[in-house]
């Protein structure tokens, strides 16, 4: 999907799953852990380096950001951060649980899928 901008359809989760690049660094990602569609930006669960973390991206103008050789891509949350905003999001207590059991590397990113 070349359009990860204004225009990406941000209702189907499988649609954001699908950009991961760079591939070189990335796996997954996963599962969509939090979107804001009316403000068109989403936070995923993947692996970066072959360590589990969270991925957040704005879905606006042409490409969204971040945004690189053409390519939507992810900015990787600081793993310090992610605590805090896990905690900022309206997500049911289990998934919480599963995603924090995921970044603790408890769980595979596979298994977060299942």
């Amino acid at each position: 999907m070349n359009d990860t901008g204004e225009k990406f359809p941000l209702e189907d989760d499988n649609n954001i799953l699908q950009i991961n690049s760079p591939r070189s660094s990335l796996s997954g990602p996963y599962v969509v852990v939090f979107k804001n569609v009316a403000e068109r930006w989403a936070i995923v669960a993947l692996d970066w380096d072959e360590n589990p973390c969270l991925g957040i991206r704005w879905f606006w103008g042409n490409g969204g950001t971040p945004f690189s050789s053409g390519h939507g891509t992810w900015f990787i949350i600081p793993g310090e951060l992610t605590k805090s905003i896990l905690s900022g999001l309206t997500i049911n207590h289990a998934f919480s649980r599963k995603i924090d059991d995921f970044l603790c590397g408890k769980i595979t990113g596979e298994e977060l899928k299942g």
